[in-house]
């Protein structure tokens, strides 16, 4: 072997900066690689340092390590950094994503031989990587059209181009791990930017994501938040900013969306329109092409479809339907639940209003917006809350026609849950409290106890002599800083605590209560 490839470097270089042996899963996890090829490339590495009178030892159960001196380490470091011959290997997934952006972006058909020539793979594998493509695109809407003598080329409408564009940069497609991230302080970054003339694939799709200029356009997002009064959240910010400058982009080349004439009249009357227009004019004072009312009309429909931290101002006032729909849907979760305390509940109003109506204006507009993780999705356990929020969408889509989607219906029950929580009734008879360490401690126990758990019930300090089964007949729970016999917990539920009440003590009684 004459040259390392740019992941049996990335592999070697982990090594060389580990203070300890490190396992294959690890070693994955650090180099985004699957355990997998982490085995195989570092078949190659073992060979390169063998080369360079170094030894790879993989000891199983213990890890995998150089054996060096730090001496030698940094000597290796120094030299995987003067290398100039390099073989840059992508996964199937990673070629798909960047064929994928080139042609999304693509002014004209593009030939098979160009295609092959892009990603430096056969006839045959990149057909069946536009194969891959055309299925996912097709699912949005766009054709994958391959003709002889013509080439290969995305057709579909430009709004959902874009979408697909800031789907790829996002990371949910069905291709692989996503190869760039978006973050809130460097924009766009492309985890092979620093290897893209190895390949001309990797260097093609490096220069389009290097002219989104992201840091311009988080400006633009926060000129938003302040003319309308309102935040939104982390990730909406970071979307806002990935789809203004996929947009500012597009538009420079000459490519405008398409917006139904009557949303752009509704917008027009909006305060969201001013904002818009003042927003557009900022991203594209340096464009020669004009930004037209459909491409104002985008902007505005973003920012009132993006999620937020609060409720906004006039969010209620956007649509009649809105506040109406409101009205019932409180009444509901009071019928449901039985108690008027949620009627007086603002959090969980303002969570549902601003929760429902970005939601219900994504759907309006048919706009893409990104998943939330799975773990911010309520546990199946709490049937009750998705029952009553699966009401509550037919609800809203019998005043609204909106549909709203799995993960949104979700979120309205993790919001019922949280409200339930919070005005939770007395929900035990009594709470024996058991601490032999002394009144002191007792007290101060209960009254920690009191503080964070209001609701909890009536607390009732018993010795350990005085626990018997009628004291225990009369409760419900029993928090003891000591171990309890095990007849006792077969009786009546039991939590352990430290006497002071540490974190891991609320975190298992709030556990346990909800």
């Amino acid at each position: 072997m004459t040259a390392l490839t740019t992941r049996q470097r990335d592999l070697l270089r982990a090594l060389l900066k580990a203070d300890a042996p490190m396992g294959a899963e690890d070693l994955a996890a650090k180099t985004r690689l699957t355990p997998r090829q982490v085995n195989y490339g570092l078949k190659g590495v073992k060979h390169w340092l063998f080369r360079h009178n170094t030894e790879l030892e993989i000891t199983p159960g213990v890890g995998i390590a150089l054996i060096c001196s730090v001496e030698e380490k940094e000597e290796i470091l120094q030299n995987l950094a003067s290398l100039t011959e390099m073989q840059l290997i992508l996964s199937v997934g990673q070629r798909q994503q960047l064929l994928a952006l080139i042609l999304l972006i693509a002014e004209s058909p593009m030939f098979l031989a160009e295609l092959e020539s892009l990603g430096q793979v056969s006839r045959s594998t990149t057909i069946k990587d536009l194969d891959v493509i055309a299925e996912w695109t097709s699912q949005h809407g766009m054709t994958l059209v391959r003709r002889p003598n013509f080439g290969t080329e995305l057709n579909g409408r430009e709004n959902v181009r874009q979408e697909l564009i800031a789907a790829l940069l996002w990371g949910e497609t069905p291709f692989d791990r996503p190869l760039t991230k978006i973050t809130h302080t460097k924009g766009i970054v492309f985890s092979l930017h620093d290897d893209s003339a190895l390949l001309s694939l990797v260097e093609q799709s490096d220069a389009i994501i290097q002219k989104w200029n992201m840091a311009r356009v988080f400006a633009q997002v926060a000129y938003a938040e302040a003319q309308l009064g309102g935040r939104f959240t982390d990730d909406a910010v970071l979307h806002l900013a990935l789809v203004f400058a996929i947009q500012t982009d597009r538009i420079e080349e000459g490519h405008h969306l398409e917006v139904n004439p009557g949303d752009i009249v509704w917008l027009k009357k909006l305060p969201v329109w001013n904002v818009a227009k003042m927003v557009a004019k900022r991203l594209g004072w340096r464009l020669s092409p004009e930004w037209g009312d459909a491409d104002i009309a985008g902007v505005a429909m973003h920012i009132l479809a993006a999620p937020r931290n609060e409720r906004w101002p006039g969010d209620l006032e956007l649509d009649a339907a809105f506040s109406e729909v409101m009205g019932e849907v409180m009444e509901h979760i009071v019928n449901a639940y039985e108690t008027s305390e949620m009627e007086q509940d603002r959090t969980l109003h303002d969570g549902i209003v601003n929760h429902v109506i970005p939601a219900c204006l994504r759907q309006k507009f048919d706009l893409w917006h990104p998943s939330p993780p799975p773990a911010t999705s309520l546990s199946e356990k709490y049937t009750s809350e998705h029952e009553i929020a699966n009401e509550l969408a037919a609800l809203i889509n019998k005043h609204t026609s909106v549909k709203l989607p799995e993960a949104e219906i979700n979120n309205i029950a993790a919001l019922l849950r949280a409200a339930r929580i919070r005005i939770r009734p007395y929900r035990f008879r009594q709470v024996i409290i058991v601490c032999p360490s002394g009144m002191a401690t007792a007290q101060l126990l209960v009254a920690r106890l009191e503080a964070r758990f209001p609701r909890l019930g009536p607390l009732k300090v018993v010795s350990m002599r005085e626990l018997n089964t009628e004291r225990m007949a009369q409760a419900d729970l029993i928090i003891t800083t000591v171990p309890l016999a095990e007849e006792i917990s077969e009786q009546i539920d039991v939590i352990q605590v430290h006497p002071l009440l540490l974190p891991e003590d609320v975190e298992a009684i709030t556990e346990y209560l909800t």
